[in-house]
């Protein structure tokens, strides 16, 4: 079934400009391969033992340098940043220059600066952004960063542990000794009392650290002029991953995020500590205080970002922002989120200051503001990184927080402007797809109608860049997924003309809150579009793999090695949810939720109605810099504000709202956590068990 309006019937030829399904010439193939010397480090090259060491030096400055490197000046920027201005500036500087020299020389440049810096976030950064802006690679693989730049996505233990397998000196190579390598990063961590520990597993999933770091790949900062609705969009991303973690919260028994910045708790000491284990990112204690002082590295204070964010709230209640000539521009989500994230977008950055980045910047940097031990920044420092630190969701809700007082502010939906007059949809259900596919794992028959379920599974993965050559080492880690499912429901056009419906999907637990209370708590499973002839009822199939929020699977460094990338992965943008995360994990007795869909009329919605859609374009948009978003509602309509009756009341919940609306229908699910699935977990799980057993035994024998 198609995902959205069939193009060749429109008249349209295929966009590719989302992230999915790219066809890639034999030509590209071979292009790709090239790009690949571009991300791994030369063994042979004599700067080779310097950069792999860590040593501080200026590769511009050696003898044998590359003709481009010292053309353009390049060099490593420590602690480089995406939240920092100037390092983007420059990197985007750079990044343009060099996009407009022979490809062959480019490469060339990029695999000396990768041997020089094997480890750079910063050379990371502007040899992915070079080639999504040099016209020969913008439709080429690039390989995904977890390969290329494992320390920054892998566990100080698990690249050990890799290392080790390989048959390294793990100690050596890592840079440390045995007598004082830092067990901290090694061994299990003490916090058997840190609640945030038990979902870790969830912050430190690497389709979700990189769909974060994509995401600002493909929304970057000055000097880029924002990209349609990049303020809205990232409001809206964000608000998402908040749903997605408080989800994740509430099904272990903790409570939703508490936000935290200026205003909600950023002058008393914040509670959580976070030790990520990662080699180039430093631990953060509990209960660690913000210094009022100066910190050098965001150039700006705590007391600097309180007035700025009492300017935007300002702002918010009288409905304007002023511009640099004190002109009054109209609040709008799109308009507040550049103004909040300090893109070319804000309306006056001297005004309302940087909030968003310069609250990374100062929570990364807490442990040495003033820069004056050289300590390492923490996790909150880098895109890549951040979003495994709990303090991360806390900051996001601050800012949710500011676009939630805009919220408050619109005019709310009513049930009756919702409403999409000659549509009905009825019959919502969910079932596992396919049926077969848990007999080898489960030892139970499974609910197959309106159950959701879950399941974790160690994998291991290839890395580059480890070791004094360039062959990868495999690491382990864990992570979530589910039984493939499909959703079908009925859907009539009573209408004598033809309509194009756009279905919105939610999945939201189960409350007995109010709906107002509960909703940013709506979780978006998808988004698409299909046509309906005067009179026709159709039967809708969908399968969690069309979802527009999920990104395509990504070629690996040895699929693009061997040429076998292929039209089923998606180009260089990267952007998009990871599938194995798009239900939560639920819980062992079964977590209940509500799955809501909403039909709308896409004639009306539609940027271009008969635009082929295909990808995560409800988080990530389009991929081409100049395309329009998708869809003119609200992001996250009809759950973006608050929604009332006929009577103007709030609306009191689900059952209510679609008993008020035939274009609407809802089913209740149940969420089940099956446990872990692969083999070394549940010999893990065997082995504790016995030892648990021969313990008891002992001690019944004591007894005894």
């Amino acid at each position: 079934m198609a995902t959205a309006v069939d193009a060749k019937k429109g008249g349209q030829k295929d966009n590719y400009n989302s992230c999915h399904q790219h066809k890639q010439s034999n030509a590209s193939k071979e292009l790709n391969k090239q790009i690949l010397r571009a991300f791994l480090h030369d063994p042979k090259h004599k700067s080779f033992d310097k950069g792999h060491k860590g040593e501080r030096f200026r590769c511009k400055d050696e003898k044998d340098v590359n003709e481009f490197v010292k053309e353009f000046e390049i060099d490593d920027i420590p602690h480089f940043s995406v939240f920092q201005e100037d390092h983007v500036g420059e990197a985007h500087e750079i990044a343009v220059q060099m996009s407009r020299q022979p490809i062959e020389q480019v490469i060339d440049a990029f695999a000396y600066l990768r041997t020089c810096y094997p480890s750079s976030p910063y050379i990371e950064h502007l040899s992915r952004v070079t080639f999504m802006e040099h016209p020969r690679t913008r439709e080429c693989l690039l390989p995904p960063p977890e390969q290329t730049m494992p320390y920054s996505y892998f566990r100080e233990n698990s690249m050990m542990w890799g290392l080790t397998k390989k048959g390294e000196d793990a100690m050596v190579v890592m840079g440390t000794n045995k007598k004082h390598h830092r067990k901290m990063n090694i061994l299990p961590t003490n916090a058997k009392f840190d609640k945030e520990r038990c979902l870790s597993w969830w912050r430190e999933d690497l389709g979700l650290l990189n769909h974060f770091y994509n995401w600002h790949l493909s929304y970057p900062y000055p000097p880029n002029p924002p990209r349609d609705r990049q303020g809205e969009l990232f409001a809206y991303m964000h608000q998402q991953m908040l749903a997605r973690y408080d989800f994740e919260r509430i099904s272990r028994g903790l409570p939703r995020v508490v936000p935290y910045g200026p205003g909600y708790g950023w002058n008393k000491p914040l509670k959580e500590g976070f030790n990520p284990k990662l080699k180039f990112s430093s631990a953060r204690p509990a209960n660690m205080s913000l210094g009022s002082e100066n910190y050098s590295f965001a150039k700006t204070s705590t007391e600097e970002l309180e007035k700025f964010k009492d300017r935007i709230q300002f702002a918010i209640a009288r409905g304007f922002l002023y511009d640099k000539n004190e002109v009054k521009v109209k609040m709008t989500m799109n308009n507040l989120g550049n103004t909040i994230l300090a893109n070319e977008g804000s309306v006056n950055k001297t005004l309302y200051g940087n909030v968003h980045n310069h609250g990374h910047l100062i929570i990364a940097n807490a442990n040495d503001p003033s820069g004056m031990y050289n300590m390492a920044p923490g996790p909150m420092h880098e895109d890549q990184t951040s979003p495994r630190d709990p303090v991360f969701y806390r900051w996001h809700k601050f800012i949710d927080q500011l676009f939630e007082e805009h919220r408050f502010t619109m005019d709310p939906h009513k049930a009756k402007d919702l409403q999409f007059s000659g549509v009905e949809l009825e019959n919502l259900n969910v079932k596992l797809e396919p049926e077969d596919y848990h007999k080898k794992k489960v030892d139970k028959p499974l609910d197959t109608k309106n159950h959701f379920y879950t399941y974790r599974e160690g994998k291991k993965y290839d890395v580059y860049n480890t070791n004094k050559d360039q062959e990868a080492i495999k690491v382990k880690t864990q992570s979530m997924d589910h039984i493939p499912y499909s959703f079908n429901m009925k859907a009539k056009n009573k209408n004598r003309g033809d309509v194009m419906m756009c279905f919105r999907v939610f999945l939201v637990p189960e409350t007995d809150e109010p709906l107002d209370d509960w909703r940013n708590m709506f979780v978006e499973l998808d988004k698409f579009v299909e046509s309906f002839k005067g009179g026709e009822t159709k039967e809708i199939n969908r399968s969690d793999k069309d979802s527009s929020v999920i990104a395509a699977r990504r070629a690996k460094f040895e699929d693009i090695k061997d040429g076998k990338s292929n039209s089923a992965t998606q180009n260089n943008c990267g952007c998009g949810w990871p599938l194995n995360l798009l239900i939560p994990r639920g819980t062992k007795q079964g977590m209940r939720g509500q799955i809501f869909v909403l039909a709308s009329d896409w004639m009306q919605d539609g940027e271009n109605p008969q635009e082929h859609l295909h990808g995560s374009w409800s988080y990530c948009g389009l991929k081409d810099r100049k395309s329009k978003y998708p869809d003119q509602r609200p992001m996250g309509y009809p759950f973006d504000r608050l929604i009332v009756d006929k009577k103007g009341k709030p609306m009191r919940d689900l059952e209510t709202l679609v008993n008020n609306m035939d274009n609407s229908c809802k089913t209740d699910v149940n969420i089940t956590f099956l446990g872990a699935w692969d083999d070394e977990n549940k010999k893990q799980k065997d082995d504790k068990k016995e030892k648990n057993d021969d313990k008891k035994e002992k001690k019944d024998e004591k007894k005894e």
